[in-house]
């Protein structure tokens, strides 16, 4: 039991961090209609950040992570204007392909810029907590949990209670309405980006100290984290948090009971199941054609 406590918190810590990733992927799509699949060098980027703080210039690690996640947002406008923007009225495959370039640049930026040996930083919680069933867990994978649910409920009050966050909603829904009663396009994208960047590579710094960091680690997450937009739903922000938990769960049982080589291989089995299943996802979002 205790066993199976150890590996369900772990499980539950590393989806949510997915499911931030997936979170950002969802607001760029349902921002500008088109998935970014450079999401997970955000993710990257934010822990090589952490690390130059935190490691590099000797800060605490909560600023560390603040500051990161600042740097981000300003990455993340940076982002929009140099990949999106300019191919904002071009098929969506354009952009796609300048999303993927862009992911190029930013691994190999990251090695120019901090070498291709792996780094770490420090835990945000240095001791051990004790589970029910006598298992015990790193605190770090605690304070993931802490860290991501207070970033969600930020989120969610941003989008839901905020003038901002309506701006934003609104130029996801129409861009062209929203131009017409005076809402800045442009500035409401470049908040959305700014926001997937900034929760996104959070998450990079919250996992560094439980993985090691690399230029290449960025694929491999946002990879797992599309699989859990597929599977709690295109376009809905709570189904690609719930996707992103259930991948963690896939993942850190699989790997203990099963094999870590097939890790990603059984991510995308449980992925082909619910599509089966139910092809819209777990969480569809309700799409219709305005008159």
């Amino acid at each position: 039991m205790g066993q199976i406590m150890q590996l369900f918190v772990s499980g539950l810590s590393t989806g949510v961090v997915y499911g931030l990733i997936a979170m950002g992927m969802v607001l760029i799509f349902r921002a500008v209609g088109v998935m970014n699949f450079a999401q997970g060098e955000f993710l990257m980027f934010g822990g090589y950040l952490c690390y130059t703080f935190n490691q590099l210039l000797g800060w605490n690690i909560m600023i560390s992570l603040i500051l990161a996640s600042v740097g981000m947002g300003v990455v993340g406008v940076l982002f929009m204007r140099a990949a999106y923007w300019p191919l904002r009225k071009a098929q969506a495959r354009a952009i796609i392909v300048s999303a993927m370039g862009a992911s190029m640049v930013f691994k190999e930026g990251s090695r120019l810029i901090w070498g291709s040996i792996p780094v770490k930083v420090d835990r945000v919680l240095e001791a051990p907590v004790k589970l029910a069933g006598g298992g015990i867990i790193q605190g770090q994978y605690l304070a993931i949990m802490i860290v991501a649910a207070i970033l969600m409920l930020f989120v969610y009050l941003l989008l839901e209670k905020t003038f901002v966050g309506h701006v934003m909603q609104a130029t996801a829904q129409d861009q062209y309405m929203a131009s017409m009663v005076g809402v800045p396009v442009i500035f409401s994208i470049a908040m959305t980006f700014a926001l997937s960047a900034m929760i996104t590579g959070i998450g990079g710094g919250l996992l560094a100290p439980l993985f090691f960091l690399n230029n290449t680690m960025g694929s491999t997450a946002g990879a797992k984290a599309f699989a859990a937009i597929v599977i709690g739903g295109f376009g809905s922000v709570q189904g690609a948090v719930l996707g992103g938990l259930i991948v963690g769960l896939v993942e850190v049982f699989g790997g203990a009971y099963i094999s870590t080589t097939y890790q990603l291989v059984l991510i995308y089995i449980v992925l082909i199941i619910v599509l089966m299943v139910r092809p819209q996802g777990i969480f569809s979002s309700k799409i219709q054609e305005k008159a």
